[in-house]
């Protein structure tokens, strides 16, 4: 539980996500979290560009659309998927005929573990070797001068073992991709089908941003933001009324986050279910997604996930506004007490009671509910800004929710108001080749009780009196292009209070098609803390991304 809890706080605190007015991911989507939440498009992170590099079909931007801000690491300087972010307007057409370019991407990496720390007799231990691979199809088609079809299918591939090549397993599958038809009419443009939809000013991390999905196995500071986002079906319309651009959005279906909970490095790692039967390999990952959902809400069109947004520019900087009505999308588990208190003992290094475990044991082979795992509703209201310093974009977005789900120190959910802030700095000059991209992120939650402690927010000194229960991180990225931008030399980072991950990576562009990288993902801090969690996933990544 805490991992999960950890990465959802940097990946989509209160929801947080990678995009934003200058939208950076690819068309299939795109990293709260970070996950990377730190990581951003970077030279073999072009998977949403056409096969033959030019951008994509030029829509007319509006004057108050935010400039594009390239990204440490983004060979070539165009952002996979700048149109996400900009207004539906009518294409440039030169003829009634319709056009369509299609590309394709491939993109392999294998990971092993710098130090191999548990055995396979332990009951949680960690993946040491692992390959992956993503691959990618995208096609742009111009039906006319106001309709235009988008389609972007994405399939994942994993494979791992545990130490001494014990409890080897892989899976592939297809994820949720984009499918989307535009409208451009004379007021109004439309969105219809499975898309991204973007609110808020930081290009990597909003806390408004809380409409779509993330895929939060990605790993965190290696992978790229258009590995964490993910469509879902629905509707956008996008309109200028009364000098501000307003974009309304509709989600009729209900599509949680893709997590693991058990027999992987990014999942709940810390915890052992009381499970009557150890799962298989072959189904372990399969079987992932519905371990703590009990009950998910229907899929009744209505009301979905509704959002409003509505900006505006001011001189030289743009402000705005909006309001998410969600469906949370992890669900609220709530553990039976006596699981609770076996869970609580095992984190604080405590051997349960022999009595407890067995009695647990019991109960679930009698098929009595140990925990149930319910998805809530929740507003979430914000405000934005972006401006160009020079060569820099600023922006600025602050989120207040009502009612956010969070862990307390016994694995049980509580509802309290959070206050969530994100400023970013970003480097803007697309010719540039020294990149960077820094974004700070706070969270505040006031009425915390005495006897309540937050997982992952606060340290365990932090209980005996009521308070207002915070933290605060830094993440950023830096990379400089040498060569004929064929080299890149960068760092991505992220940090908190108790603890930091660092990841070097070089990359060199081969050919046109070709881009290899060698990369490292390196966590520590204290036990209870984000990075302390991940401690034992300090790895060396080596990957390959080919351009169809």
């Amino acid at each position: 539980m805490p991992r999960l809890v950890a990465a959802l706080w940097l990946v989509c605190a209160p929801a947080t996500a990678q995009e934003g007015p200058g939208e950076l991911s690819a068309p299939g989507g795109g990293v709260e979290a970070l996950p990377a939440a730190v990581g951003q498009p970077s030279m073999n992170g072009d998977a949403g560009t056409p096969a033959d590099g030019r951008p994509e079909p030029a829509a007319a931007v509006a004057p108050d659309a935010p400039p594009e801000v390239p990204v440490p690491g983004d060979v070539p300087a165009e952002p996979p998927a700048a149109l996400e972010s900009l207004p539906l307007e009518e294409i440039a057409s030169t003829g009634s005929a319709p056009t369509a370019r299609v590309g394709g991407w491939l993109r392999l990496q294998g990971a092993v573990d710098a130090r191999f720390d548990s055995f396979a007799s332990e009951p949680l231990p960690e993946n040491v070797a692992e390959l992956r691979g993503r691959a990618g199809v995208d096609v742009d088609v111009e039906l006319s001068p106001r309709m235009r079809l988008h389609l972007a299918p994405r399939a994942f591939y994993r494979a791992v073992t545990q130490r001494g090549g014990s409890r080897a397993k892989a899976t592939w599958e297809l994820l949720p991709s984009e499918a989307w038809v535009d409208v451009y009419g004379e007021r109004v443009d439309v969105r219809l089908g499975y898309q991204v939809i973007t609110f808020g000013a930081n290009p990597l991390m909003s806390p408004a941003d809380v409409l779509n999905p993330r895929d939060l196995r990605p790993w965190l500071l290696v992978s790229e933001p258009e590995d964490f986002k993910l469509p879902n079906l629905g509707a956008r319309a996008v309109a200028d009324v009364a000098g501000l651009q307003v974009t309304a959005a509709w989600l009729p279906f209900f599509q949680p986050h893709l997590y693991d909970v058990v027999g992987q490095d990014q999942g709940l790692h810390d915890v052992d279910l009381p499970l009557p039967q150890r799962l298989h390999p072959s189904v372990e990952d399969r079987l992932q997604p519905h371990l703590l959902t009990t009950e998910r809400p229907l899929d009744l069109p209505l009301p979905g996930d509704l959002g409003l947004r509505a900006t505006r520019k001011l001189g030289t900087v743009t402000v705005g506004g909006s309001w998410s009505w969600t469906v949370e999308k992890l669900p609220q588990v709530t553990l039976d007490p006596e699981l609770s208190r076996v869970l609580a003992d095992r984190a604080a290094g405590r051997q349960p009671s022999g009595a407890a475990l067995l009695s647990l044991q019991q109960r679930f082979e009698d098929g009595q509910a140990l925990w149930t795992g319910r998805h809530v509703r929740n507003h979430v209201l914000a405000a934005e800004a972006s401006a160009l310093w020079g060569s820099a974009q600023l922006d600025v977005d602050v989120a207040f929710s009502p009612a956010q789900t969070f862990v307390d120190d016994r694995f049980q959910p509580v509802r309290k108001a959070a206050w969530t802030a994100v400023v970013g700095v970003g480097q803007a000059d697309p010719d540039s080749d020294l990149l960077y991209a820094v974004s700070w992120l706070g969270t505040a939650v006031p009425g915390v009780a005495a006897d309540e402690l937050l997982l992952v927010l606060e340290s365990g000194t932090a209980r005996g009196a009521p308070r207002t229960a915070w933290n605060m991180g830094v993440l950023g990225t830096v990379a400089y292009r040498a060569l004929d931008r064929r080299l890149e030399l960068g760092v991505r980072a992220v940090a908190e209070l108790r603890g930091l991950g660092v990841s070097p990576r070089v990359c060199w562009k081969a050919d046109e098609r070709v881009t290899l990288s060698l990369a490292a993902e390196i966590y520590d801090g204290h036990s209870w803390s984000l990075f302390g969690l991940l401690g034992r996933n300090d790895q060396v990544i080596a990957g390959v991304q080919l351009s169809l």
